[in-house]
């Protein structure tokens, strides 16, 4: 008997500890990130030449949802994207602004006409994250489906962040490394 109320003490503990919301996981990756172009490689050319500048935030909603903010400018002004995202592994879906899509940099690529990104997060841990982006892009020869593979990860110390992305559409795949620094 005493056996008997053990387990279903242990059971029902189990369950309050499973049900308490998680915020330790999504924590380091919160803050106002400064993009350096100098530790970047393979970024495109606005990117590379200085033309646009860019920052990202990141904003922690709780229970291990994100936005991970963007934002880009170039003579036209600030340009922001919000994409949302779930670290438990929910699919998650974002509405982009209309226009051009700056990591295809001198490519005449816009979103497309539903203007959604579908992401999924996986192999979640506190100083990383990968996660994969499907979108439809307008180009001049109708529309091209991309996925888009990401990797965010933090410094030991927590002040850089690496973003290292390859999608389907760039030739021979090669990665692109965006290297952040955490705003003071």
């Amino acid at each position: 008997m005493k056996n008997m109320i053990a387990k279903n003490w242990y059971f029902a503990a189990m369950l309050v500890l499973a049900s308490i919301p998680s915020p330790g996981r999504a924590q380091g990756f919160e803050g106002m990130w400064n993009f350096d172009k100098s530790q970047s490689k393979d970024i495109g050319a606005f990117f590379e030449s200085g033309e646009m500048r860019y920052r990202m935030q990141i904003t922690n909603e709780g229970n291990d949802n994100l936005v991970i903010e963007d934002l880009t400018t170039t003579e036209a002004g600030w340009k922001r994207s919000k994409l949302n995202v779930n670290l438990k592994g929910a699919e998650t879906a974002s509405e982009y602004p209309r226009g051009d899509l700056a990591i295809f940099s001198f490519e005449a690529v816009a979103i497309g006409p539903d203007q959604t990104l579908k992401t999924k997060a996986t192999d979640v841990t506190r100083s990383s994250f990968d996660l994969t982006e499907y979108f439809t892009v307008l180009v001049s020869q109708g529309t091209y489906n991309v996925v888009l593979r990401s990797h965010y990860a933090l410094s030991a110390d927590g002040k850089t962040l690496t973003v290292t992305q390859t999608r389907n559409s760039r030739k021979y795949d090669e990665p692109a490394v965006y290297v952040f620094h955490r705003a003071e």
